[in-house]
């Protein structure tokens, strides 16, 4: 471990702010997690061309902590500029938002996740919905998330069945899920198995109702993915 300064340690001990050099390189974040989009945006408001050397620095992340939240915050800001401007290429909208071209590409990865995101949400919440209106999930909000790889996922907590959720991974299609807690579980690069998971459909987005009907007909299903889909294509395993 690199030297800390003095003031640094007790200034963290604490709980004041420590000023730019918040901490050694790899020590823990000085921000909450939920605070770090807010703040990390405010640094991009500021200055567009702001570096990750700049947000460590500013903030006190880490270097993982930066990594993954400039990229994805250019990526949702070039993803709001297309829907407004839907004429524009990515990357006339990331020219026109003022990123510089050393860090376009990782912006522009970021950019086109955003948009499958925010393109299969409302299939997702429509699940949810139907879920719920069956009487086997309380009413929810479904919030998409990435994993590693940029892989999207989410969860559909259940509670009116033996199954404690969904999951939805778009690789693999709609499972069963064993924890409700941690439904989506860690990430292997490999589709989960075992004892209580079962893939409900070959489809990566079949209709609810037919989600429905395999969910509920334990003889459904199958212990691993039939296929598994890959941005451009499909994968048959």
């Amino acid at each position: 471990m690199e030297h800390c300064p003095r003031g640094i340690v007790q200034a963290f001990r604490t709980g004041k702010k420590a000023g730019a050099d918040a901490g050694p390189k790899g020590s823990g974040d000085m921000v909450p997690r939920d605070e770090i989009s807010a703040r990390v945006g405010d640094l991009l408001d500021e200055d567009p061309a702001v570096t990750l050397a700049r947000v460590q620095e500013h903030l006190g992340l880490s270097y993982a902590a930066a990594a993954r939240a400039l990229p994805r915050l250019r990526g949702e800001r070039i993803a709001d500029l297309l829907e407004t401007e839907p004429d524009l290429t990515p990357e006339e909208a990331a020219t026109r938002l003022g990123y510089p071209t050393a860090v376009q590409r990782t912006a522009l990865a970021s950019a086109a996740t955003e948009q499958r995101a925010r393109q299969v949400q409302p299939y997702l919440q429509r699940v949810a919905h139907v879920l719920a209106g069956a009487g086997l999930a309380e009413t929810q909000d479904v919030r998409v998330q990435r994993l590693d790889g940029d892989v999207l996922a989410a969860a559909v907590a259940l509670s009116g069945s033996g199954t404690p959720a969904l999951v939805w991974d778009e690789r693999y299609g709609w499972r069963t899920a064993v924890s409700r807690r941690h439904p989506i579980g860690k990430e292997t690069g490999t589709p989960p198995q075992g004892e209580g998971i079962r893939y409900l459909s070959e489809h990566q987005q079949p209709e609810p109702a037919q989600l429905l009907a395999a969910l509920t007909d334990a003889r459904r299903g199958l212990k691993h993915p039939k296929s598994v889909h890959r941005a451009g294509g499909t994968l048959h395993g």
